[in-house]
């Protein structure tokens, strides 16, 4: 065999061993995507609700947060998106009185190691009345590699200082709110009326909330970040939903929200709604 025929059976053999890679990548994902939605439809069938694909996947809250915007912002991110970001699934159901979505969105980034790789999240939505704009944030208390953080350090504001949409769209002021222990000591709270929200923290609701958080900041029911405003409360996670620990980190909402004194709401007719506009 001369050296152009060694050359060619080289070439091919690289192909058929990228496209038996990529076929068996392909198939894979699909497997996994297969499992993610029978799984999704089991746990609907036993809350009595429903799974929606694509085209009506959308989060309720998407006018106020977009899906995956950590991932999009900015020329960075941009360069290295290969599929912009979506809305894959939705499930939709009740719990009690208390209307819920839960979406998943997803999308496709260049990276190192392989051609692209698939990020997602999930939002946690439910529908309440309206209420003064607010954020209930983990504080930090360990940094980088388990060391300890300083005390000034672990009272940061954290990404509950950031205004939400509402707040900025109405130009309101955003206050840091007086807490009690031990809940002080383990979130951070701002909200447009910071008097109110004060008040309907009391010691019991406080203790309730500690307990039911957990220590562990990552693996509890409690999300690291929960947002109130436009009569919904919510709180996106970097990660698919995950069947076995989805209602827990529901029913931990809901729980916070009735003890709160907040009352459930009906879900949107229509995606965009905007109750926000509608607060007195």
């Amino acid at each position: 065999m001369d050296f152009a025929a060694r050359v060619t059976l080289l070439i091919a053999t690289l192909l058929a061993l990228f496209a038996l890679i990529y076929w068996w990548g392909w198939r894979r994902n699909r497997r996994k995507q297969r499992e993610h939605a029978d799984a999704l439809a089991a746990l609907a069938t036993t809350l009595g609700g429903t799974v929606v694909g694509r085209d009506r996947a959308r989060a309720w809250t998407t006018e106020l947060r977009r899906p995956m915007e950590s991932e999009t912002g900015g020329l960075i991110n941009l360069m290295g998106t290969v599929r912009r970001a979506r809305f894959e699934t939705a499930l939709d159901f009740q719990r009690g009185d208390w209307s819920v979505r839960v979406s998943e969105a997803s999308i496709e980034k260049h990276v190192v190691t392989a051609s692209s790789t698939i990020i997602y999240e999930h939002r946690i939505e439910v529908a309440t009345s309206l209420l003064p704009a607010m954020k209930i944030c983990r504080r930090l208390h360990v940094g980088f590699g388990g060391r300890p953080l300083t005390p000034a350090q672990a009272q940061a504001a954290g990404p509950a200082g950031e205004p939400p949409a509402t707040a900025v769209r109405d130009q309101l002021d955003w206050f840091p709110v007086r807490l009690p222990e031990p809940m002080n000591h383990e979130f951070t709270v701002f909200s447009t009326d910071p008097a109110a929200v004060s008040r309907a923290f009391t010691p019991q609701v406080a203790e309730w909330l500690v307990d039911e958080a957990g220590p562990d900041l990552f693996q509890g029911p409690m999300p690291t970040l929960l947002t109130f405003e436009s009569g919904f409360a919510y709180a996106t996670e970097a990660e698919r939903i995950d069947p076995d620990t989805i209602i827990a980190k529901v029913d931990t909402i809901i729980g916070l929200l009735e003890r709160l004194g907040v009352k459930p709401a009906h879900a949107p007719q229509h995606y965009g709604d905007d109750r926000s506009k509608q607060q007195t």
